[in-house]
Parts: structure tokens; C-alpha cells; sequence
């Protein structure tokens, strides 16, 4: 009776040893999968004053940014616990304010399904006309107008 207890104990330990040893290399833990990058980047024809962006969720809220002219801010994060990430951002340009998600965890429009596959980063460019969303920074798509 005694070795079967020493051996589900020996067990139990070896579970656990390799459940906490997952979690210490990225690669082997589901939740170190789950970080994603956001890139906002200026392409405006102005070129005398920046676009200010102030980028917001549930529980960040990251001070407003002046991103000049063909530069970018970029912010990093991880999807919470229960899978209900959203950040919104308000973007202002002179006398234009426009506010909206710019990245959102969930349904299959939804830049966390779109952008998963390779690098799960997440591309907002901004010009005159309005905002442009990619997933490899090359094929843009226009997501809102100002």
C-alpha cells in the first residue's frame, strides 16, 4: 500500500515539476502564445503637426502619443484570462477626432482571429482618408473612414 502512495505521489510530483517547467519556456505554454503586437503608424500629408493616438482598455491606459509623420508607437500585450481583450484608441489630427477598437479578441473578423498566423501582430496605418488594417503589413484593408 505504502508504494503505491510513493509512486501516485512520485507522480502528482512529476506532473507538477512539468506543468511549472512549461511555464518557464515560452514555447511549450499555451498562454506564452497569446502575446500580440500592435503597430499604429503615421502616413498623413501633414507634416508640420503629429497625429496624437491614446490607446485604451478595460485595464491600461496607455498616456496619449504623438506619433510624427511616417513614424509608428507600437504596444505589446497578452489576451487576459477569460479571452475578452479589446483596446480602443483615439486617434486626433487637427480638428479630427475618431475613436474606435483597433484590436479585439473574438469573433472571426476580429484582429486576434485574422492576425493569429505568423507573427499575431497587428498593423494600423493612418492617412488622409482614414484607417488601414493588416496582418503582414503589406496587403492593407480599409477598416474606417474619419
Amino acid at each position: 500500500m505504502a508504494s503505491k502512495l510513493v509512486r501516485k505521489g512520485g507522480l502528482v510530483a512529476l506532473i507538477l515539476a512539468l506543468v511549472i517547467s512549461s511555464l518557464a519556456q515560452p514555447g511549450h505554454c499555451i498562454y506564452w502564445n497569446w502575446k500580440y503586437h500592435v503597430h499604429l503608424w503615421n502616413r498623413l500629408s501633414d507634416t508640420k503637426q503629429p497625429l496624437f493616438v491614446h490607446v485604451r482598455s478595460k485595464n491600461d491606459n496607455f498616456r496619449e502619443q504623438a506619433i510624427w509623420q511616417k513614424d509608428d508607437y507600437q504596444f505589446h500585450f497578452k489576451i487576459n484570462f477569460w479571452e475578452t481583450t479589446l483596446f480602443y484608441c483615439t486617434f486626433r489630427h487637427g480638428n479630427k477626432v475618431k475613436t474606435f477598437n483597433i484590436f479585439v479578441h473574438g469573433d472571426r473578423w476580429s484582429e486576434s482571429k485574422l492576425c493569429k498566423h505568423p507573427n499575431k501582430t497587428v498593423y494600423w496605418r493612418v492617412y488622409d482618408n482614414g484607417f488601414y488594417r493588416s496582418c503582414d503589413n503589406f496587403n492593407y484593408s480599409l477598416m474606417q473612414i474619419w
